[in-house]
């Protein structure tokens, strides 16, 4: 089936959210950050939300993977590009529903380990999430999207700076990313409230090869 990369309508944000939780129903700390069913379905209305600012905000972005005959959305990507003097982002207020003590700490920590690895003035892409419905994993939906981002980070010459989960570790080193950095957060299992299960993501870098583009 051929795959087609385009940048989404604003009625496909639906959908985009759908594929993140797809792509992420394993994730240990998607079920940490948002334990129960409503849970989930407040983040799946701020997914949506989320892909809309991707498509307003010019320092950020948002492609999609379509499924060439039924133009269905099998996969995506969102980033934001990071700049010297930005205006910092307003903390999010989360209801009762998410775990606010799971989700800021892994946002201060992630910046943090970021910041450690390209210094507080530096300008970069930072991809946020890159999901894929797994009913189309493995089919090439994802590198195609990354190469997308490579492009344009390499026009602007500039690097991409990520966080990845360590399952799609090997997935960016075949892309060109170097692991530069790591973190990592106790959490609990889903069901529990107990933080006995170490969670750990890779920051990795990709660097645009001068002249390239």
């Amino acid at each position: 089936m051929a795959i087609v990369i385009c940048t989404p309508s604003e009625a496909e944000a639906v959908a985009v959210s759908t594929v993140h939780l797809r792509a992420m129903d394993e994730n240990l700390l998607t079920h940490t950050q948002f334990p129960s069913q409503e849970g989930l379905g407040f983040f799946h209305a701020w997914l949506e939300n989320n892909t809309l600012e991707h498509l307003r905000d010019e320092d950020k972005g948002v492609l999609v993977a379509k499924d060439e005959e039924t133009g269905d959305v099998v996969s995506f990507v969102k980033w934001l590009v990071h700049r010297p003097g930005q205006d910092e982002a307003v903390e999010e207020e989360w209801p009762e529903v998410a775990r606010k003590e799971y989700l800021d700490p892994y946002a201060a920590l992630t910046e943090r380990v970021r910041t450690g690895v390209v210094g507080e003035e530096a300008a970069y892409y930072h991809p946020t999430y890159i999901c894929t419905d797994p009913r189309w994993a493995g089919r090439g939906a994802a590198s195609l999207l990354m190469r997308k981002v490579q492009e344009l980070a390499a026009r602007d010459n500039l690097p991409i700076v990520l966080e990845a989960t360590m399952n799609a570790v090997t997935f960016y080193q075949k892309m060109g990313f170097e692991i530069r950095d790591g973190l990592s957060m106790m959490l609990p299992l889903r069901g529990s409230s107990e933080p006995t299960e170490v969670y750990e993501e890779r920051c990795m870098v990709w660097v645009p090869v001068k002249g390239a583009v």
